[in-house]
């Protein structure tokens, strides 16, 4: 994980749910993760920012989805198992999403498209993706174009 000055923060759970996902100090973080994982910038922080918002985001607390991703990058147990993290911790998840798509872009030789398709619905979503088609779930679809437009408008 990148050494920054947010590691005691990082380190006290009580001040975790104190933290908005927009909170400066998580875009600030996002961008060192970007950096250190030599990932283009500014994907890190639309993943985090141009996700599904719901009240328990909104209010900075961990998040459970409906499909039971968890905490503020909604990471699935499966992909928590994959990249190990506490879910709660804000900043381990935002380095666990850096860890999570420099191993995508490797995958998908680079394609950052894909490799957000897969973030948002796994292999299944990122390989059309790679191969110039849509991802076939409509929620799939829905992110890249929230995540475009994020993207877009951050210049």
């Amino acid at each position: 994980m990148p050494t920054t000055a947010w590691q005691e923060l990082s380190q006290t759970p009580e001040e975790w749910d104190k933290l908005n996902y927009d909170d400066p100090r998580l875009d600030e973080f996002a961008g060192e993760v970007e950096k250190h994982y030599g990932l283009p910038q500014g994907v890190i922080l639309a993943l985090k920012n141009a996700g599904e918002r719901t009240p328990s985001k909104a209010s900075g607390r961990p998040t459970v989805s409906s499909a039971g991703a968890r905490g503020i990058m909604q990471f699935t147990a499966p992909a928590i198992k994959d990249f190990p993290h506490d879910p709660n911790d804000p900043f381990q998840s935002i380095d666990a999403a850096g860890r999570y798509m420099r191993d995508r872009l490797k995958k998908y030789s680079g394609d950052v498209w894909a490799a957000i398709a897969d973030y948002n619905g796994g292999y299944t979503q990122g390989n059309p993706v790679l191969h110039g088609q849509r991802p076939p779930a409509a929620e799939t679809q829905a992110y890249l174009k929230r995540i475009y437009n994020y993207m877009n408008k951050r210049g």
